[in-house]
């Protein structure tokens, strides 16, 4: 049995209750079917996460494959898998890292153009041990095409559940499907 870190109290477990993984960056993730815990005498606890690699890929891919522009917090999260400062991203994309920390902290809007390449990015530096990378042949050009009429951040809520990333990925994470759902908008 595990005992609190806190206390030395037994920690009960907690099923079937959805988790807000605030741990991500993102105030918009749930996830469902993960063993949870709590100190009944001090009240500490938390998830347990298993295979957190493969979740943040679902994550990622969830993110890439949205419709609208990436919010700040969504940028930062991308960057952060793909383990770039952002000044490095801010190279990457050719602005100035005043302009980069401006969009990870929703002081300005990221155009279309950079949201597009954004996700390149991390599509194209997302680790290939998972199936991350996109599988070849497929393009990905229409979705990093230039929209006439930018839309508004928007974060979607992203639900999970802990089968849908503790099960073997048989095929890459960005496939067909994933890039298709995007090129629809």
């Amino acid at each position: 049995m595990k005992v609190c870190w806190e206390c030395g109290e037994q920690l009960q477990v907690i099923n079937n209750k959805v988790y807000h993984y605030k741990e991500s960056g993102l105030d918009n993730v749930y996830l469902h079917g993960i063993v949870q815990y709590k100190c009944p005498k001090c009240g500490q606890g938390g998830p347990e996460i298993p295979k957190i690699e493969e979740l943040h890929l679902l994550i990622g891919r969830e993110l890439v494959c949205k419709e609208n522009l990436l919010s700040g917090a969504e940028m930062k999260f991308l960057r952060k898998e793909i383990g770039l400062k952002s000044k490095e991203m801010a190279g990457l994309l050719d602005v100035k890292p005043e302009t980069y920390s401006r969009w990870e902290n929703d002081k300005d809007k990221i155009g279309p153009i950079y949201d597009r390449h954004l996700r390149s990015l991390y599509m194209l530096n997302a680790d290939y041990e998972f199936g991350a990378v996109l599988h070849e042949g497929i393009r990905f050009t229409k979705r990093m095409a230039l929209k006439k009429d930018e839309m508004a951040p928007k974060k979607d809520k992203i639900e999970i559940s802990a089968s849908e990333w503790l099960k073997p990925f048989d095929e890459p994470i960005f496939n067909e499907t994933c890039l298709m759902c995007s090129m629809s908008t």
